[in-house]
This record gives structure tokens, C-alpha cells and sequence, in this order.
């Protein structure tokens, strides 16, 4: 049965007489029926948002902690609900949904609420020239946040809980292949800052399939920050919309990863490290490892092992327990993803696709790749999707060239017994991030992209230098500080 989302500004359900529908990735039938917000509708949330800051921005800093920590509370509390959710609006495997859509987003949430009371503190400047300064972060604003689809709460609470934190109010827009589970997050804010006696305009939700809604948001003159994941198409355009207001700018976008695989390496351990790439959401990750350059000495051992496994994939339902690799998103990113496998094959690559997919399901065949070389499209262009380029470099030079040769660079990967090694080619990756034998991501570390994969980073309290701003504020000296 579908049912009725809608969107929420000022903390009540928002109505319009448009509508527009999402649909379950397996299944291929409708899950709901979602708010179609205009760009007028955007306007009005931020209007709302804008007057929802001074009182929201003056909290004392433990009320804002504990709308973050009720929010999480009241996700926790329909845990059950929301994965099945996860499962029938993004495609997600039952495992994925379970433990990355919702679960990890319940314990970012807290994560954020439990931060200490000094988490807004900035190191003070010495006394100088006569002079006394004294520097604090400020909030930006309004910032509008934006989550993409393939992991839309995770996505959507990373971005929404250091802006709170740090005084900021919020306008959200989801994706609009699955916006239900930040329908749900919208409703646990509302109930958070209802609890509180916060303004309910602090939090704000807007779902529309139009191209305008965004772009009323992006380039609204009242929005004083924009924090976007998704494509670096539409990153482009964020930023030039962006550009005559001067916001500040949180752009995590799109990767080409590459997996550099020495001679010492284990091949056991890439092949079961770079199986997320199929596994993890059918390959629909920023930061997966879609390019294995391997040096001779252990590329042949490395393409056995990922043939080994391309022939295990359990592909099918997603709420199946044995379903190792569920569909995409969308029929639209299929289409996209295979275009660019057909392409592969244009080119002169060899492609391996399984070929007993389901009959019904937005399902792309995973996929092996070889026989190309640095300047094939598949090589340069993100896939997001179950598609794996495995080629040969001889010595760290080449691999080290071969992996900065995309306009990407968000996460690279070195795998080598010697990490003395690992830690010396590290610098000369291009990519913001580096995984030494290892495609897991520290959640308290820095994260973001470089060129192509965006600008700002997010990432544990790093995530605040891009939802603040800093004001120093300088007088005179008292008298017999030793600097006059």
C-alpha cells in the first residue's frame, strides 16, 4: 500500500495540489505520494527558517544538543519501520538498510548531541601590537541541505546536525528518487525542537521533483550556506548559482576511486576489500574503489579472485537475507550505468556482465572490466553502479599516475605489506582521502573531495568549519599586559 508524504515548514505538513510519486527499485510499484514543492515553496521555507534564527541561534548550547539527541530517540523508536522503508525507497539490501541507512544515522545523531561543551571553542589569538582579539565561531545562517538518494537519512543528518549545533536553522531537500526516511527525520526535528520549546521553523523540509525547487534554494539571496551531495553536473551548477550571494559552499560530489595494488600486496585482501564495490548498494557509493590498478606481479591473481566472487553474487530481492546485491535507485541510473558499459565495449574493452538478472527490478549486471587503459571513458567517469575496472601498472609511478589521470580525487586506496611504503605514496595521490589496506572510512575523520569531488570537507567536528563562520572581534590591550 503507498501512502502520502508531505512536506513540513514551520513544523506543520505542507500541502499543495501537487504531487509527484516514488517508486520502490524491486518491485517497481509506487511507495508513495510526495509534496511536489515550486520554488515558491522554497522561498516560504526559508522565510521561515530566517525567522526562526535569532531565537534558535540564542539557545544555550545543551538545548540544541538535546533536539539532536530526541531526534535520535524518535528514530530509534521506529527502527523497524524506517529500514523496511529504507529497503522499498532506495533498493538498499536488508543489511545495508539495517545497519548504514538507518543505523549508522541514529549514532551520528548522537554522536553530535553528546559533543562536548567546548565543541563551538577556537584557540584564542596572543595579545599583539597593544592589541586584545578574541575570535568565536558564528553560524552562516539559513543553509539549505541537500542529500542525494543513495543514502538519503545518513546523507541528510550529517548535514543537518552540525548546522543545528552550531546555531544555524535548516531548510532540507531530499533527493526526490526516495525522500521518505528525511520525511521521517523532518517529523523526529519537529518533535525535538517542539520538546524544547525551539522554534519549529528551525527545521524545515521542501520534496519536489523539479529542477527549479533546488535552484530557489541554491541561489536564494537569504540562504547563507549550501551543503550538497551528489553529482559534480550538479555541483557545477550549485556553485555558479551560488556565486553572486558569496555562500559558503559544502560540495561533496562525485569519485572515480582507484585501488593501487603493489606488488607485495595480498590479493586475498583486495578482493574481499573491493567486493563493497558490488556489494555496498550495488556499487552506488562516492568513495568505492571502482578502478583496481595492479602491478603485474599480482594482477592476474587479483582478476581470478574478483571473477571468483563476480560468480557468487547473490542477485534479487533485497529483502532477502542471502540478496548480496540488490538494484539500483532508478530505471534512469540503469539506463546511465549501462550506457556507459556499452560504451566500454565500444572502445575495445572486454566486459563481463552476469547475465542472469530478475526479471523485474532496476537491475544492472554486475560487471568486470579489462583490456583498457587510462583514457577510456570507463575508466574516467564515475559509474555509480556494480562496475569494476581491474588493469595493469607496472610500479608505483604508473599506478600512481594511472590513478590521478580523472578529474577526480576523492578517495584513493594503496594496499602493500610494507606501510612505510603506503604512507610515502600517499602524498602523491591527488585524492582527499587515502585507505591503506583497508575501503572503510573513519567517521571522525575528515571527509570531501578535491577538483572534480567537491570543495569543504565534513567528518566528525571538521564538518563545523564548513556550518560556521569566524568573527574576531579586537580593543585595546589592558594596560600592564607587557605588549603596549
Amino acid at each position: 500500500m503507498s501512502r502520502t508524504a508531505t512536506a513540513m515548514i514551520a513544523g506543520e505538513p505542507y500541502r499543495t495540489d501537487a504531487w509527484f510519486e516514488t517508486v520502490d527499485p524491486y518491485r517497481e510499484d509506487v511507495v508513495a505520494r510526495v509534496t511536489d514543492c515550486t520554488a515558491e515553496d522554497a522561498s516560504l521555507a526559508v522565510e521561515h527558517a530566517l525567522g526562526a534564527l535569532p531565537r534558535w541561534s540564542a539557545l544555550p548550547l545543551d538545548r540544541r544538543r538535546a533536539v539532536l539527541a530526541s531526534t535520535a530517540e524518535s528514530l530509534d523508536r521506529r527502527r523497524a519501520e524506517l529500514v523496511d522503508l529504507a529497503v522499498r525507497d532506495t533498493g538498499a539490501i536488508a543489511a545495508i538498510a539495517a545497519d548504514t541507512q538507518v543505523g549508522a544515522a541514529i549514532e551520528r545523531l548522537r554522536r553530535w548531541a553528546a559533543t562536548p561543551d567546548t565543541v563551538l571553542d577556537l584557540p584564542q589569538p596572543e595579545n599583539g601590537a597593544g592589541l586584545h582579539s578574541s575570535v568565536r565561531r558564528a553560524p552562516l545562517g539559513v543553509v539549505a541541505c541537500i542529500s542525494p538518494y543513495n543514502f538519503p537519512l545518513l546523507a541528510m543528518v550529517g548535514k543537518v546536525a552540525p548546522a543545528l549545533l552550531a546555531g544555524n536553522t535548516v531548510v532540507m531537500k531530499p533527493a526526490p528518487q526516495d525522500p521518505l526516511l528525511t520525511v521521517a527525520l523532518a517529523e523526529a526535528l519537529r518533535d525535538g525542537l517542539g520538546g524544547v520549546g525551539a522554534p519549529p521553523g528551525a527545521a524545515n523540509l521542501v520534496t519536489g521533483a523539479r529542477g527549479e525547487l533546488g535552484a530557489a534554494l541554491t541561489g536564494h539571496p537569504d540562504v547563507g550556506g549550501v551543503s550538497f551531495t551528489g553529482s559534480t553536473a550538479v555541483g557545477i551548477e550549485i556553485y555558479r548559482n551560488a556565486a553572486p550571494t558569496m555562500k559558503r559552499l559544502l560540495l561533496e560530489l562525485g569519485g572515480k576511486g582507484a585501488a593501487l595494488v603493489r606488488r607485495d600486496a595480498d590479493p586475498r585482501r583486495v578482493v574481499r576489500a573491493v567486493l563493497r564495490t558490488w556489494t555496498v548498494h550495488s556499487g552506488q557509493v562516492c568513495l568505492t574503489p571502482s578502478r583496481i590498478i595492479a602491478d603485474p606481479a599480482v594482477y592476474d591473481d587479483v582478476l581470478a579472485g574478483l571473477r571468483a566472487e563476480l560468480s557468487t553474487l547473490r542477485i534479487g530481492d533485497p529483502r532477502d537475507p542471502a540478496t548480496t546485491v540488490g538494484p539500483v535507485v532508478s530505471a534512469a541510473q540503469r539506463a546511465r550505468v549501462d550506457a556507459l558499459v556499452a560504451t566500454a565495449e565500444r572502445e575495445g574493452c572486454r566486459v563481463e556482465r552476469r547475465d542472469d538478472l530478475p526479471a523485474q527490478g532496476y537491475f544492472v549486471a554486475p560487471t568486470l572490466v579489462t583490456g583498457c587503459d587510462i583514457t577510456s571513458t570507463v575508466m574516467r567517469e564515475e559509474a555509480f553502479g556494480p562496475v569494476l575496472c581491474v588493469v595493469p601498472a607496472h610500479g608505483d609511478d604508473e599506478m600512481v599516475a594511472a590513478a590521478n589521470s580523472t578529474r577526480y580525487a576523492l578517495t584513493d586506496y594503496v594496499f602493500t605489506e610494507d606501510p612505510a611504503a603506503a604512507r610515502a605514496l600517499a602524498p602523491r595521490l591527488r585524492a582527499a582521502q587515502v585507505g591503506i589496506n583497508t575501503t572503510r572510512r573513519n567517521p571522525n575523520a575528515p571527509f570531501g573531495g578535491n577538483d572534480a569531488s567537491g570543495i569543504g570537507r565534513s567528518g566528525g567536528l571538521w564538518a563545523l568549519d564548513s556550518y560556521t563562520t569566524v568573527q574576531t572581534t579586537t580593543q585595546d590591550a589592558p594596560a600592564g599586559d607587557g605588549m603596549s
